[in-house]
C-alpha cells in the first residue's frame, strides 16, 4: 500500500507523491520563470500590462477545481496536460503577482548606486534586483509553493493518479477499517512531505536573510 501511494499503482507509475511532487515542482518553476518576466513587464511598462494584470487577477478568483474542469471541457488537450495547464496558470497567478509587488519595491538608492558603478541595466537586473525580489519573496513563494502541493489533489477529479487519486481508489478496494488506514497514510505521507518542504523553506529564508545583512 504504501509503495502504491509513494509511486502510484502498478498500471499508473509515475503516480501517488511522486506525481503530486514531480507536478508540483514542474509548474511552480514553470510559474517563476514567467512570474519572473511578468513581474519584470509590470514594472518596466505598469500601462501597458494593465490588461494582463487585470487577466492575472481575475485568475487569482477562480478555484483551481474550476479551473480544472474548465481546461479538461473546453480544450482538447489530453487530461494531464489539461491539469499540469491548471496547475501552472493558478500558480502564475499568484506567483507574478508576488514577484511584481516586490520588484517595483527595489530600493531607489540601489538603481543609483549600480548606474555610479557603470553596471548596465541588464546586469543590473540579472545580478541585483532579480536576486533581491527572490530573496524578499521567498516567506510569499513559500507559502504558495506548500500550498501547491496540497491543491495537487484537484487532479483527482480529473482520474490522474496523483497522491489523493491513488488514495481514493485504494480506499475503495478495501473494507471500512483498510479504507481508513489507507487515508490514515496518505496523511502521514502529506504531512510528512508538507513539513520538509516548510523546514526546507524556513532554512533558506534564515540563510539569506543573514546574507543580505
Amino acid at each position: 500500500m504504501i509503495v502504491n501511494l509513494l509511486i502510484g499503482l502498478p498500471d499508473q507509475r509515475p503516480g501517488g507523491l511522486l506525481l503530486s511532487v514531480f507536478s508540483a515542482v514542474v509548474a511552480g518553476g514553470l510559474a517563476l520563470a514567467v512570474g519572473i518576466v511578468y513581474a519584470t513587464a509590470c514594472v518596466a511598462a505598469p500601462r501597458v500590462t494593465l490588461s494582463v494584470q487585470g487577466g492575472l487577477a481575475i485568475l487569482r478568483g477562480v478555484p483551481l477545481l474550476i479551473l480544472v474542469f474548465a481546461l479538461a471541457q473546453t480544450t482538447t488537450l489530453p487530461l494531464v496536460a489539461s491539469g499540469f495547464v491548471a496547475l501552472f496558470l493558478y500558480s502564475v497567478s499568484h506567483v507574478g503577482e508576488a514577484l511584481r509587488s516586490y520588484l517595483a519595491a527595489y530600493p531607489p538608492q540601489l538603481r543609483e548606486q549600480a548606474r555610479l558603478l557603470g553596471i548596465s541595466p541588464t546586469r543590473e537586473w540579472l545580478m541585483f534586483r532579480i536576486p533581491w525580489t527572490l530573496r524578499r519573496s521567498l516567506d510569499a513563494l513559500g507559502t504558495h509553493w506548500v500550498s501547491l502541493l496540497k491543491d495537487t489533489g484537484a487532479l483527482t477529479v480529473l482520474g490522474i493518479g496523483e497522491l489523493t487519486t491513488v488514495a481514493r481508489i485504494l480506499s475503495e478496494r478495501t473494507d471500512t477499517s483498510g479504507w481508513l488506514t489507507v487515508l490514515l497514510v496518505a496523511a502521514a505521507i502529506y504531512l510528512v512531505t508538507i513539513a520538509v518542504l516548510t523546514q526546507t523553506l524556513s532554512y533558506l529564508t534564515i540563510r539569506f536573510a543573514k546574507q543580505a545583512r
